[in-house]
């Protein structure tokens, strides 16, 4: 979808502190020829905070930045991927009466669990303030922790990704901020939604198949019955179909794009599914920053997006592509052009 006076007013985020990757080889958390593939150099590990708490973190900061009040924003969105900290509970809920309060009585507090497709939560917000209400912002947050028992941060996925904790918001707003959003769009292709779910039978309660998940085992089964057959090639489709929708929508071409930000998926990933099929090098993504975080599920592009302006690597005029994949299977975009540096980054 285009949109023609869609705004981002602020984005920020939270991190705890990381680990060193050559810790996790030394005492065999993680396999040394793995490390060297992947690229990663750090990832962050939350040992105290919740998710909840940490997105209250980013969210405080990124409607700071914004100079938004919480009588402004139309609909809180938080995007997850794995678990809360509490069973049976919204954490949606918790966020907007830390942030909103009172003030956000006629705003929902709804939770998305798009996996790692946090750009899609984005483009679901956009919606929903570019659709007319009285009041003209969005809030989303973002945030996730992997740990054990339930989930083997350096192993439980394929052996090119690593997952890292933190938090990320960002604020949308009809009436004006640093950058506008220019589009964003959405392509769905649930045709492997087994790839991640094969072997695992359904039950009653979390964990009933025992603790940590084996998301390996899962995929491993799936290409064992011959699923992927002849779908080889669906994650580069999705990717380039959702990258040339948004830009046609947009009215860019990729050759306009100054940065792009991608999951902090490993080096070897990026390198072979990402660049390599839209034509792009290495220097336009954000893999310098994300190869210390790991990849933190919905957050890795407003994560991301943070890091360039902090860090004084976009300037005005510059377009910057944001671009999220979720397993099920799902891929968006987002197309944003700086409009001005922000007063809360380096000023030249």
């Amino acid at each position: 979808m285009r949109y023609e006076s869609l705004f981002v007013a602020g984005v920020g985020g939270w991190l705890p502190p990381a680990v060193n990757v050559a810790e996790a080889i030394a005492d065999g958390r993680y396999p040394a020829d793995a490390a060297v593939a992947n690229d990663y150099a750090e990832i962050t590990v939350a040992d105290q905070d919740s998710p909840p708490e940490m997105a209250v973190r980013a969210g405080r900061l990124a409607l700071e930045r914004a100079g938004v009040g919480p009588e402004e924003v139309a609909v809180l969105l938080h995007a997850s991927s794995w678990y809360q900290g509490i069973d049976f509970w919204p954490p949606a809920s918790y966020i907007h009466r830390e942030l909103l309060g009172n003030a956000g009585r006629y705003a929902p507090a709804l939770d998305v669990q798009q996996m790692s497709n946090g750009v899609a939560v984005l483009e679901l917000a956009a919606n929903y303030v570019a659709a007319g209400s009285e009041r003209p912002a969005a809030l989303v947050t973002c945030a996730d922790r992997f740990q054990p028992p339930g989930f083997d941060r350096w192993g439980a996925d394929t052996r090119n990704m690593v997952w890292g904790d933190g938090a990320a918001a960002i604020v949308l707003s009809r009436t004006g901020g640093f950058a506008r959003l220019l589009a964003a769009a959405t392509v769905s292709d649930t045709v492997v939604e087994g790839l991640n779910r094969a072997g695992e039978p359904f039950g009653t309660e979390p964990g009933h198949a025992g603790w940590p998940i084996d998301l390996r085992s899962r995929r491993r089964a799936y290409k064992e019955q011959g699923q992927l057959a002849g779908k080889e090639n669906l994650s580069v489709d999705g990717l380039t179909d959702a990258v040339e929708r948004t830009l046609d929508e947009a009215g860019r071409k990729l050759s306009d794009v100054t940065r792009v930000v991608f999951p902090n998926v490993s080096l070897a990933t990026i390198t072979d599914y990402y660049l390599a099929p839209l034509g792009l090098e290495l220097p336009v993504t954000t893999w310098e920053w994300g190869r210390r975080t790991g990849h933190i599920g919905t957050a890795d592009q407003f994560l991301g997006l943070a890091d360039l302006l902090e860090n004084d690597q976009v300037n005005a005029g510059d377009q910057v592509l944001l671009v999220g994949i979720g397993i099920g299977m799902a891929w968006s975009c987002a197309v944003l052009e700086i409009l001005e540096r922000p007063d809360w980054t380096p000023q030249r």
